[in-house]
């Protein structure tokens, strides 16, 4: 008995060994490849300003104004996901009740806020939920808001990028 422990602890001492060398952590930023809103802004132009800086969308839409990004590049072995928003929606023209969420179908959204509009940009980080085998290509981040004064048109500006931490194998 004694001597299968001493085994035992051998194989899980070599184990511990062989997973604390080979296995390690990286964290990259991804920007997607794909995204919407709702003031019919051209999808390459709204790319191409979330890398650059920020993109504008009007907030005075029934019921509300929105741009949302997906097409995230595939990352194998993920350990953790955070979505990152900077944003400013110009409070002095009325923009308010601002959610930020995300979906893996592009339907049931999970959302913060309701936030006041703000003319200074914010930071906001979502954790998002994910496992070993999770696959982040149809992850969709959506920014909404309202005109809720219907005077000045409202408009936002909207930066989305993701730090997705993954495994990664070898020396």
């Amino acid at each position: 008995m004694v001597r299968l422990i001493k085994i035992f602890s051998v194989i899980l001492l070599f184990l511990f060994i062989i997973i604390f060398i080979f296995v390690k952590t990286e964290e990259k930023i991804v920007y997607p490849s794909k995204a919407k809103d709702s003031d019919g802004s051209l999808e390459n132009e709204i790319i191409e300003n979330n890398i650059k800086g920020y993109e504008s969308v009007s907030l005075k839409f029934y019921p509300f104004g929105y741009i949302e990004f997906w097409g995230w590049n595939k990352t194998k072995y993920i350990k953790k996901v955070y979505a990152y928003i900077m944003w400013k929606a110009e409070k002095d023209f009325g923009a308010g009740n601002i959610f930020i969420g995300y979906s893996f179908d592009g339907k049931n959204y999970i959302e913060i806020g309701p936030f006041e509009g703000s003319n200074e940009y914010k930071l906001d980080i979502i954790e998002i939920p994910t496992n070993f085998l999770t696959n982040i290509e149809n992850l969709r981040i959506r920014f909404r808001g309202e005109d809720i004064d219907y005077a000045l048109d409202a408009f936002a500006e909207v930066k989305v990028w993701l730090k997705v931490i993954s495994y990664r194998f070898g020396l």
